[in-house]
């Protein structure tokens, strides 16, 4: 009996030893295995803390831009200078606490607010804003918005009359006119008229026998809509839509002449300065200053435009005097404003907006000639021209074969990159040219055309071929000065940053 005993004790010892060698083990698993529920549900609330402080930083930026819209000038949020000397290149940083619907506090933005001052005008902000939460705030994230007001440069081309883009014609960005538009070009933006119907003359190449589609016989015309042609992206097109103000263009005129006298440059009218003066001849370098001159004489030669038939052109410069060499301007304020006819050419290194206009006198208007190329030592955004005058900026008779014009070219009150009718019994050798591009934005009053055809279609002066590009870089960081199509702070652009 006491043999049995000992058997059963030592069969008890043995289950108890594996029970706990099975029992311990399954500890272990489950230790390891809520170890790595935890670690997991860390894990997850640090990758949610950081998605939400992306969404924290973001809602910083969209504050500033409300507080802009009610403070457009306030770049130090509303807490007095940003730094002691009273101006820096960046305010802040500012702090916000962010809270939930619930008004929990859940994070923080910070905020740094960097102006974009021309001529110490406030044309644009990059807002800055670092978001994290509470819980995790070594896990921040920090985007850079831009907001300014829409520009001019935001299109391609912007006019104020009825306008026919042919069908030699490749136009890349947005194209819009208070007037009618029919557009047999290509394009690859929107094309947008201010009018829901418009007239189609025989200007237009409309007639009572052949009306386009989406035209209807009226008289010896046609009445059609808004924008027509024989574009195949007409899903792009859209009318009516709100028209642009080119009579507020003498408001934005008469502020560039008071910023350039005292931080620009200005040139008066250039009888002032020598009694044969007809106007200046600028000449841009590539760095970064200018010449200018004073045209004396000039030639001229007989031309045709639809506003005032045959006529003579006067912008030959035939003679002219040395005014002022090697001008360099203001880093801060590339701005330079003529009360005079204006000649101008060259290479544009920097951003720089020259504007033409004579605001001594209500009864005279000055114009622009391209006499030559027009071109950026740089196509990285770093160079930028605008080009502003009352009446028209014209490329004349003696043009180049393939010319190039670069910047935003805007006419008050006439033509903007326009070229007469030149007869070729009488101008045989430059009466037709070969390429015409413009890279930037054309902003006209009146109806602009650089190629010339007759009744029956044939090309008979000008250039045969015309290539319009849009400038990305300019809409989203525009020349000095450059007129508003909206005043509206918009968000130009948006990036995440380290």
């Amino acid at each position: 009996m006491l043999i049995k005993a000992r058997k059963k004790d030592r069969q008890k010892g043995s289950i108890i030893a594996m029970v706990l060698v099975f029992g311990g083990g399954a500890l272990l698993v489950l230790a390891g295995l809520f170890g790595f529920i935890l670690i997991q549900l860390k894990q997850s609330q640090q990758k949610a803390a950081f998605e939400n402080s992306l969404n924290i930083a973001e809602a910083g930026v969209n504050y500033y831009r409300w507080h802009l819209i009610h403070n457009m000038n306030d770049i130090q949020d509303g807490q007095g200078t940003c730094c002691s000397e009273g101006s820096c290149a960046a305010c802040g940083p500012y702090d916000h606490s962010y809270y939930d619907a619930q008004g929990a506090l859940v994070g923080h933005f910070s905020l740094e607010i960097t102006p974009r001052k021309i001529c110490d005008q406030v044309l644009g902000v990059y807002v800055s804003s670092t978001g994290y939460t509470d819980k995790f705030p070594n896990y921040k994230r920090k985007v850079m918005a831009k907001y300014a007001s829409t520009s001019v440069a935001e299109f391609s081309y912007l006019l104020n009359d009825d306008v026919w883009a042919g069908d030699d014609r490749q136009i890349y960005g947005k194209y819009h006119s208070n007037g009618g538009v029919r557009m047999d070009g290509d394009h690859n933006s929107t094309v947008t008229s201010a009018l829901p119907t418009w007239t189609c003359t025989s200007s237009f190449g409309c007639s009572s026998s052949a009306c386009p589609p989406g035209c209807s016989r009226s008289g010896s015309n046609c009445a059609c809509s808004g924008v027509i042609g024989d574009s195949p992206n007409d899903d792009l097109w859209q009318f009516p839509v709100p028209p642009f103000d080119f009579n507020g263009l003498t408001n934005d005129l008469s502020r560039m002449k008071t910023l350039a006298q005292s931080k620009g440059k200005y040139f008066p009218p250039s009888t002032n300065l020598d009694s044969h003066g007809l106007g200046y001849h600028l000449i841009l370098k590539d760095n970064g200053k200018f010449d200018i001159k004073i045209v004396t004489s000039l030639g001229r030669v007989w031309g045709y435009s639809l506003e005032e038939g045959w006529h003579w052109d006067y912008n030959i410069i035939q003679a002219e005097s040395n005014y002022q060499t090697d001008v360099i301007l203001p880093g801060t304020c590339g701005l330079v404003f003529t009360e005079d006819n204006l000649w101008v050419e060259g290479a544009v290194k920097g951003k720089v907006t020259v504007a033409s206009a004579n605001l001594i006198s209500a009864f005279t208007d000055t114009g622009v000639v391209l006499n030559n190329n027009l071109t950026y030592t740089t196509l990285n955004g770093e160079d930028a021209l605008s080009l502003i005058t009352e009446k028209d900026i014209l490329i004349p008779l003696y043009s180049p074969e393939n010319m190039v014009a670069q910047g935003v070219f805007v006419s008050q009150k006439g033509r903007s990159v326009s070229r007469n009718h030149y007869d070729c019994s009488w101008y045989p050798d430059d009466c037709k040219k070969g390429n015409l591009t413009i890279y930037g934005s054309v902003v006209s009053d009146e109806r602009v055309g650089t190629k010339w055809s007759s009744d029956t279609s044939d090309w008979i002066s000008g250039y045969s071929q015309r290539y319009d590009y849009f400038d990305q870089k300019l809409a989203t960081d525009p020349p000095p000065l450059l007129p508003y199509v909206s005043e509206d702070l918009q968000l130009i652009s948006w990036e995440e940053v380290q």
